[in-house]
């Protein structure tokens, strides 16, 4: 698979449990969990991802039930309690994004330079340095 379409799209591709668009519920059925982003204060009860499926790609909505608790201080504890549903729809192959190059002069200390990189790292930024 193109390097673009997990750095832009992070697309799904298994080949061993994506093997055929009948699969596609029951695998975001069991891996959805992971695509749903919960913790202390927030939750996420829906989540679009693109998966591929030989030379095909799919859109793939999920919907969950949430589950919380009460902490004895903060915010509430938010979970995925259930998927609830798993819609998907066929679609084009995804263009790669338009990039933009940007020049900045930044003034930085070694610890700062280091975070700022290893932001860049995480998030697959192409970046050059002087």
């Amino acid at each position: 698979m193109e390097q673009y379409l997990i750095r832009d799209y992070d697309v799904i591709e298994d080949n061993q449990y994506l093997t055929s668009e009948e699969s596609i519920t029951d695998y975001f059925r069991d891996c959805a969990y992971d695509y749903l982003d919960c913790g202390q204060g927030y939750y996420q009860d829906e989540v679009t991802k693109i998966c591929k499926i030989n030379d095909k790609f799919y859109e793939v909505l999920t919907t969950a039930e949430i589950g919380s608790s009460k902490q004895d201080r903060g915010d509430r504890l938010y979970w995925v309690e259930s998927i609830e549903s798993v819609t998907y729809k066929e679609i084009e192959k995804p263009d790669p994004k338009h990039r933009d190059a940007f020049n900045y002069k930044i003034f930085l200390t070694e610890y700062e330079n280091n975070i700022l990189n290893d932001f860049l790292d995480s998030n697959s930024i192409d970046y050059a340095m002087n």
